[in-house]
């Protein structure tokens, strides 16, 4: 039965990606957790103080970004540093510190206190945490992993405030696993809202402009799902986004209205965290306007013929990677035979492995095409990697072992050196 490629809690979900390795980072310390222990401990961690000598970028940062009114002391510390260029000294956050960076595509996305128990689910939506014990999933360990291997400063980054390793920077590798997890799970709105802007070229839009598009992108998934006998589950997130889109409708025809609502709310997730992975850009990185990128039009023309959650499914499986590769102007890019292919798996494969020795073939294959891409300009789609898998077991029947889902499909793979047989 296909499953509803839709976000899910998008309430106040974090915008910048970079949040997502403090989470994974600390629900990778303990086999379970909960929501207090995570949410408090992301927000407490970018919430911490830290004292700095102001600058252009910060002056700037805070004249646009901090309007609220807990922040008039350092505002008008701001103000007589501008008016007079004497060095101050002040106390900032530390992730505003990060944001006031000029190098970042987008420059929002600042978490408050008061939202700490709706961060923590966007990286359960997007399978980077398990739901209930709060633990990590094996997509976050490939998270983990991808950021360890390109800086383990970006951890550190989160304790004390180290500029040259900025943690909302989203590098190469990180972008590609990022976009994999949010197609695969909002894929089924986010591409045809990509088709729609793609439309209007290179125009500025904003998020209420997109989220106009939503209703009617909400109504055929709700039709497409329904025809289907479907779980209580399942039936209770169709109602949901049913509801979405009625009060998206209503918001939709009203001329003005002050602050945001269901429509920016539901529009950001599917803006801010695709700024990071380079599908659009925003002419001005502290407000909320957009542009597709060339990156974002390249994909939007060779997603055309996707639509529904299967061909989703099987668009990761098979063009995932190509379409990266086209999209990037990697042209050269060329698929890597079959013999090939096997170091790459069992290097990934050491890389997320549970501690007894299996990992999904899917996060194998994963972790394999992305550093394929990145490292050697090399196409390997999971499908492939999959057949090349189950190739190498066949002539070596005592190097791989597999276990299988409860429909009888390989699950998860363990490859087994000689000291193991």
């Amino acid at each position: 039965m296909p499953v509803i490629r839709v976000l899910d809690r998008i309430t106040r979900q974090t915008q910048r990606l970079g949040h997502m390795k403090r989470l994974i980072k600390r629900v990778s310390s303990t086999p379970s957790s909960n929501l207090d222990n995570i949410g408090n401990d992301l927000v407490n961690a970018v919430s911490r103080k830290v004292r700095t000598t102001l600058s252009d970028e910060k002056y700037k940062y805070i004249r646009i970004r901090l309007s609220d009114k807990a922040y008039k002391t350092i505002k008008e510390q701001a103000n007589q540093w501008n008016d007079g260029k004497t060095d101050i000294e002040l106390q900032m956050e530390l992730q505003d510190l990060y944001l006031a960076d000029p190098a970042l595509p987008s420059q929002t996305g600042k978490l408050v206190q008061e939202d700490w128990r709706r961060y923590p689910f966007f990286g359960i939506s997007l399978g980077f945490v398990r739901e209930g014990t709060f633990s990590i999933n094996t997509r976050g360990q490939t998270l983990l992993h991808l950021v360890s291997q390109n800086d383990e400063l970006e951890f550190q980054a989160f304790q004390e405030f180290l500029p040259e390793h900025n943690p909302f920077r989203i590098h190469k590798m990180q972008r590609l696993l990022f976009l994999y997890s949010l197609l695969e799970n909002d894929g089924e709105v986010f591409i045809p809202l990509l088709r729609q802007l793609a439309q209007q070229g290179s125009e500025i839009f904003s998020e209420r402009d997109a989220g106009a598009f939503l209703p009617e992108i909400y109504q055929k998934v709700i039709a497409r799902h329904r025809v289907r006998l479907q779980s209580v589950e399942m039936r209770e997130r169709l109602l949901t986004l049913e509801k979405s889109a009625e009060s998206i409708a209503k918001q939709r025809v009203q001329e003005k209205y002050e602050g945001g609502g269901a429509r920016e709310e539901a529009s950001r997730p599917r803006l801010e965290p695709y700024v990071d992975v380079g599908m659009f850009t925003k002419p001005e990185p502290m407000k909320y306007d957009y542009a597709l990128s060339i990156f974002g039009l390249e994909w939007a023309k060779l997603m055309s013929s996707v639509e529904t959650s299967d061909d989703i499914a099987d668009f990761l499986n098979r063009l995932f990677f190509k379409t990266a590769a086209q999209a990037w102007g990697e042209e050269n890019a060329a698929a890597l035979p079959l013999d090939e292919i096997i170091p790459g798996l069992q290097s990934a494969w050491k890389a997320i492995s549970s501690s007894n020795g299996y990992a999904q073939i899917e996060e194998i294959a994963l972790l394999t095409g992305i550093k394929a891409l990145v490292n050697k300009n090399k196409v390997i789609e999971i499908a492939t990697a999959r057949e090349a898998l189950i190739a190498y077991q066949k002539a070596n029947p005592y190097a791989v072992r597999f276990t299988v889902d409860r429909l009888g499909a390989l699950a998860h793979a363990k490859f087994i050196d000689d000291t193991n047989r």
